[in-house]
């Protein structure tokens, strides 16, 4: 599959106008070919990416960007890492840690915590040493 058949697969059936006359120009771009096959870019992604850095334009509810701009700022999105850009992927792992945070938090207040949190507690206290009022641990 080349970078070119990646794009057209991700806009079929697509109804978005301005998103499909992006891609057209991105596949009139013979050079990016090799960009198009990153896995980590999509044309949703790039869309979303394209949105919030119009919103920074925006004035009275209204955005004043050419296609232009529009055009370089798709051509940003696959030429540089998400790292830079500072585009964050949703990670479910993350999500989860999150929850399970959230969670542990919401049993804190209540006084209530796991079984597994009780016997780490314990083991950091066995762990910890005693401190003199005068400096340094005692042995």
């Amino acid at each position: 599959m080349t970078g070119f058949d990646r794009l057209k697969e991700q806009v079929k059936d697509q109804k978005d106008k301005a998103l499909v006359q992006t891609v057209e120009y991105l596949l009139s771009r013979e050079d990016m070919e090799q960009r198009y096959l990153n896995e980590e870019k999509n044309i949703e992604e790039m869309a979303k990416f394209i949105r919030n850095k119009a919103r920074k334009y925006m004035k009275n509810g209204w955005n004043y960007i050419t296609n232009e701009v529009v055009y370089a700022w798709a051509i940003m999105y696959f030429s540089l890492p998400n790292s830079f850009l500072k585009i964050e992927k949703k990670d479910t792992t993350k999500n989860k840690e999150k929850a399970e945070s959230s969670i542990k938090k919401v049993t804190a207040k209540n006084n209530i915590i796991s079984l597994e949190d009780a016997k780490k507690n314990i083991d950091k206290k066995k762990e910890t040493e005693q401190i003199s009022l005068f400096g340094g641990a005692l042995q």
